[in-house]
């Protein structure tokens, strides 16, 4: 026991047992590179064949001797594995289980037929000491991935020292094999401690390479995702800036990032806008809305209107999605959108008023007329319909020109819009023919408000081509009563404005 205390072999045990957790502490640092998983279990499959061997020197069973020889032998040619797929080379797996067959095959001969343990040693000297020549020329070689070239001419040299101490080895046993010497026990055979003092070692600074190779990997794949990060954040900018919206990364509510596009949009600089809160840029009464739009973040178009540094309001539309999975992240797309907004309302407008006189035309009040009926036969509350026509305009129209009848309708229908009330509605249905519904109105209301239009109307003077002209009002008067429909209240109202005409104009007749 004293000479196994003093001998290379227990330096070379925790050694083995030193590599094993350092290639287990370099696995789990470069995850998820594959090749150190190859080392870390080649490491601890050395170890643990190791420690069977110290189990069958004291107990001398033969399954213990060959299950020990064989992982041994498996740790080495893993280690030799690991190097190919760092390389990026094909594996060639076929060397594990034919190198641990060669060596279980004769270990198992030397038991059964109480074989030379020095020829058994020799075989095993020789498998181990080929499994790295192959890995060895590849690590010396190899031309590409010059960031490890260093440490790979380290694990190069480190794998050649073994290799040759292991074929010295397997002479040295091949030698006492062929000599006849006795038997002697392992802490004290030259040929078994060569490994120890010399192979072993060159294993452990083989790890070492092993070790620098994989971090200078790693140094490279980082300045490299470095680089491409520059690159992507050079390009994201270029991105933003290019878009002729205005572009807002979110984090937690607030602007982390912007594009210029964004400081023209709500007309702030840059550093005003970073680290701004995003929703005081929007109306409060729709901040609910911008809520749900960061919250949802699926990308649909919102139309919510910008508060801009000056006050003023600008259209815009919102779009809002997640800038990176589930990062908490947000891109915020502000379009400018005024011109589409004065567009679409302008476009409201002509489908909705006489282009004339800019009142209501016939189909938007037919739509308001039949609402206000539905009312007022729900809730039983008054309504009166006026029919509305100015007195002989054709002669106005031939006397004083087109030009003239079309001022005299404009200025007839704003004087008519300036004094009806909020709750009426006045349109044009054709011609120089109007409407004017009056709602939550009786007969008596509804004559008082058409008095003061006649008395108004009959005092606007107009300028035609043979000067100054008046212009005069007839009207048909019809109230709501139970049973009515649109038509027939309507039909009510006109019948009396055709009385009107024909009890001499310039009067107001009404339809009970």
């Amino acid at each position: 026991m004293e000479a196994f205390y003093f001998s290379p072999m227990l330096l070379g045990i925790n050694l083995i047992f030193a590599l094993a957790i350092a290639a287990t502490a370099l696995w789990r640092m470069s995850r998820p590179m594959p090749a150190p998983v190859f080392w870390m279990v080649g490491a601890w499959s050395l170890v643990f064949g190791v420690v069977l061997f110290g189990v069958f020197v004291l107990t001398r069973n033969p399954i213990v001797n060959i299950v020990s020889n064989m992982l041994q032998l498996c740790g080495e040619a893993l280690f030799i594995l690991g190097i190919f797929r760092f390389i990026g080379r094909p594996i060639p797996y076929w060397i594990l289980p034919v190198s641990v067959a060669i060596v279980g095959g004769v270990n198992v001969h030397y038991w059964v037929t109480s074989g030379n343990s020095d020829l058994l040693m020799t075989v095993y000297s020789l498998v181990a000491a080929l499994l790295p020549v192959q890995a060895v020329i590849l690590l010396l070689r190899l031309r590409d991935d010059p960031s490890t070239r260093p440490a790979r001419v380290l694990v190069g040299f480190c794998l050649a020292i073994y290799s040759a101490v292991t074929f010295a080895r397997a002479w040295f046993s091949w030698s006492a094999y062929a000599s006849g010497q006795p038997y002697v026990q392992p802490y004290e055979s030259f040929s078994y401690l060569l490994p120890y003092n010399f192979a072993l070692p060159a294993l452990v600074m083989g790890f070492i390479g092993m070790t620098l190779m994989t971090m200078q990997r790693i140094l490279a794949e980082s300045h490299i995702n470095a680089e491409r990060a520059k690159e992507n954040t050079l390009r994201f900018e270029r991105l933003l800036n290019v878009s002729s919206a205005g572009v807002a990364v979110l984090r937690d509510g607030r602007i982390c990032d912007s594009n210029l596009q964004l400081e023209s949009l709500l007309g702030q600089s840059r550093t005003q806008i970073l680290d701004s809160e995003f929703a005081l840029y929007f109306k409060k009464r729709e901040r609910d809305l911008l809520a749900k739009s960061i919250r949802d973040a699926d990308g649909a178009l919102v139309d919510i209107d910008v508060r801009r540094n000056d006050g003023s309001i600008l259209n815009t539309e919102l779009r809002v999605l997640p800038l990176l999975g589930d990062s908490g992240d947000y891109i915020a797309e502000i379009r400018d959108v005024s011109h589409r907004r004065t567009l679409e309302d302008e476009l409201k407008r002509l489908a909705t008023t006489d282009p004339l006189t800019g009142v209501l035309n016939r189909r938007s009040f037919d739509g308001l007329f039949s609402r206000a009926l539905q009312r007022a036969v729900r809730h039983k509350v008054p309504m009166c319909l006026a029919m509305l026509d100015l007195d002989h305009f054709k002669s106005v129209n031939d006397l004083h020109g087109h030009q003239a009848g079309d001022a005299a309708l404009r200025l007839f229908s704003q004087y008519c819009e300036r004094e009806a009330r909020g709750t009426d509605e006045f349109a044009r249905i054709g011609g120089e023919e109007f409407v004017l519904l009056m709602t939550d109105t009786n007969i008596e209301g509804a004559m008082t408000i058409l008095q003061r239009l006649l008395r108004g109307v009959s005092n606007l003077r107009l300028e035609g081509s043979k000067g100054y002209f008046t212009i005069e009002l007839s009207a048909g008067l019809a109230e709501f009563v139970e049973g009515d429909t649109a038509d027939s209240l309507m039909e009510r109202a006109d019948r009396a404005l055709y009385n009107a005409k024909a009890e001499g104009r310039n009067r107001i007749s009404t339809s009970f």
